[in-house]
């Protein structure tokens, strides 16, 4: 008795932090990353304080077996894919295959894609689609970056086509393969390269339909800090200017429209100790006086021609050229300007341009400020800067080449960007090739395969360490391995067999269609929960015991677990290409239940209706 309710008990709890974890990831007011360690010391203390005990006495769900999942080889190869396709992007490798590929498709957008995602349809069913999605990501970055669009338009239509192409033909996904093996174990017949085809093209075709016609207009356009700056053009920025000698303005009368440079206003005059503000009234202008301006992009670079003498001292007063011919120099055609974002966690921040002393430290004048928008009515120099703030600046190339360096700044718009070394792109895409190579034809499995692939990258200098680190994603860490301890706990209280046998028991005497609907509802909606490998493995051994308590073909009924538990699509966390996509997209867990769980849905009804009329089961 007490043995039952203790199973009892751990059950049910494992059932209350499955819904806290799923309805935390979703709620976004708390950040995943918080969820996720809150689930995962949920666990540690529920079966450490209340242990589970099988057979022979001991707790499978130790801390050691609640952990294992950060070890897990599908996050490693998650992670590791993460850094190679940084590392491709980094490089240019694809740079000059791209080039050539857009100037075909000119400003068809539409045949980009729709070339782009037919091969990753054809593809998916013949290699196993982890691969495909690791080579289309950078791809689709690219293009969808030459048509200004925002990623999360593509990223998620990109894993949904490869699972559903996955669907057709046994190597298609790893969950296929599972199915096939336990079938065999268990005493039947292994599935055949194409022996479920025909209902996977069925249910793969409706679900494309739903992909390409439905889901982009259920995505939220999401961009990356960066993108967020980067449109618009008629953005303002605050800028400084110093009134120096032999200066156009010295005695004309200070009003808003000073500079006569449409996208420009005055804001501030600042004499000595004291700011005048408008109206100005008759205040004339003199030197020294110290000008704020609210100007666009394009009006500070025309100011800088405009007004030679009317020095930029953003960057704060002890740091203006000291003499002319270094004034000269920042007019010549060797200067460039660019705009560079404070990044989150930067060390600037916090400091004011005068304490930072662009000039002094990377060679570079700051020509203006951008705040969310915000009307900064005081002296640039002393505005203590904040993350996400967006600066103009202006330096040779070598500047800002130093200035990408800094881990503290984003140097926006590409144009600024440096040609990749040619040798570091052969090499990265060598790398690139190979670790996909090696991992599709079986000679190493995926994990292995990217961590070699991220080594090499690391010991031949594609890639530096700390660029290496950047491109890992913690969300993606925390969330995968506290989800892998909850499927952990499904699997070893047997709440996930308690599930099945409850759901299977109601629909038991309705006949054998809609035993088998049921049976891929429930398991579809697990495999979103546990994992699909997981998923595939727990519920073969009750799909064959089903089909036999029926009297019934086992193979409707093993179609039902292999299709079910592909349908990953409602949380990032149900499938490995998800994962990849979550990071490039900048989704949120609720972009994938908006996306997903309609999905699921869907392709519930289409093999309700199909599957049993193919195999003979409605007579």
């Amino acid at each position: 008795m007490t043995e039952a309710l203790g199973g009892t008990f751990h059950i049910w709890a494992t059932y209350v932090l499955v819904v806290v974890a799923i309805a935390g990831f979703a709620w976004e007011r708390i950040q995943v990353e918080v969820v996720s360690l809150l689930v995962l010391v949920a666990l540690l203390l529920l079966f450490e304080l209340f242990p589970l005990a099988d057979a022979d006495g001991e707790n499978p769900l130790d801390s050691r077996r609640l952990l294992a999942g950060f070890a897990n080889p599908a996050l490693i190869a998650v992670l590791a894919l993460l850094v190679l396709g940084n590392g491709l992007w980094r490089s240019g490798a694809l740079d000059w295959a791209l080039r050539r590929f857009l100037q075909r498709v000119g400003k068809r957008r539409h045949l980009a894609f729709g070339i782009c995602f037919a091969t990753v349809f054809v593809a998916s069913p013949f290699v196993n689609n982890t691969p495909v999605v690791v080579i289309f990501i950078p791809i689709l970055e690219t293009i969808v970056r030459n048509f200004s669009m925002p990623p999360s338009r593509v990223m998620i239509p990109l894993s949904f086509t490869a699972i559903l192409a996955g669907m057709t033909t046994l190597i298609g996904s790893s969950t296929n393969l599972l199915v096939s093996g336990a079938l065999s174990q268990l005493g039947e017949e292994p599935l055949g390269f194409f022996d479920f085809t025909v209902p996977g093209l069925v249910l793969a075709s409706v679900g494309l339909t739903y992909v390409v016609l439905v889901v982009p207009r259920l995505l939220r356009p999401r961009h990356s800090p960066m993108q967020r700056h980067l449109t618009g053009k008629n953005r303002r920025f605050i800028t400084q200017l110093t009134v120096g000698k032999e200066s156009k303005l010295i005695g004309k009368i200070a009003r808003f429209d000073l500079l006569g440079i449409r996208g420009s206003r005055l804001l501030l005059v600042q004499r000595g100790e004291y700011g005048h503000v408008s109206p100005f009234g008759n205040l004339k202008l003199r030197e020294d006086d110290v000008l704020v301006v609210m100007a666009t992009y394009d009006a500070l670079a025309e100011a800088q021609t405009k007004f030679p003498r009317l020095m930029f001292s953003a960057s704060g007063t002890q740091d203006l050229p000291a003499n002319e011919g270094e004034r000269e120099a920042r007019l010549s055609r060797g200067q460039i300007v660019a705009e560079v974002m404070i990044t989150p966690g930067s060390r600037l921040a916090g400091y004011s341009l005068d304490e930072v002393g662009f000039r002094a430290h990377y060679n570079c004048l700051v020509l203006g400020v951008e705040r969310q928008s915000r009307v900064i009515r005081r002296r640039l120099t002393d505005t203590v800067l904040r993350e996400g703030d967006v600066l103009v600046i202006q330096g040779d190339q070598e500047a800002l080449d130093r200035m990408r360096e800094h881990r503290g700044v984003v140097v926006l718009d590409g144009t600024t960007q440096p040609l990749p070394a040619a040798r570091t792109a052969k090499k990265a895409g060598a790398i690139f090739a190979g670790t996909v190579l090696v991992a599709a034809v079986g000679i190493l499995p995926i994990a292995a395969a990217a961590v070699a692939g991220v080594a090499l990258m690391l010991t031949t200098g594609v890639l530096t360490l700390n660029q290496a680190t950047s491109a890992l994603d913690r969300r993606i860490f925390l969330m995968v391995g506290a989800s892998l301890a909850l499927g952990a706990a499904m699997l070893e209280t047997g709440a996930a067999a308690y599930l099945a046998q409850g759901v299977i028991g109601l629909a038991g005497g309705a006949g054998s269609a809609v035993v088998l609907s049921a049976l891929f509802l429930l398991v579809a909606l697990l495999t979103n929960v546990l994992s699909n490998n997981a998923t595939a493995i727990l519920f073969t051994p009750i799909a064959l015991g089903l089909a036999s308590g029926l009297d019934s073909d086992p193979m409707p009924f093993a179609l039902a677990v292999l299709f079910g538990a592909n349908c990953s699509f409602a949380t990032p966390v149900a499938y490995q290409t998800n994962l990849l996509v979550m990071g490039p997209g900048y989704y949120r867990f609720t972009d994938f239940l908006r996306t997903g769980g309609p999905l699921v849905a869907l392709l519930w009804i289409a093999f309700s209706l199909f599957v049993p009329w193919y195999y003979g089961l409605l007579n």
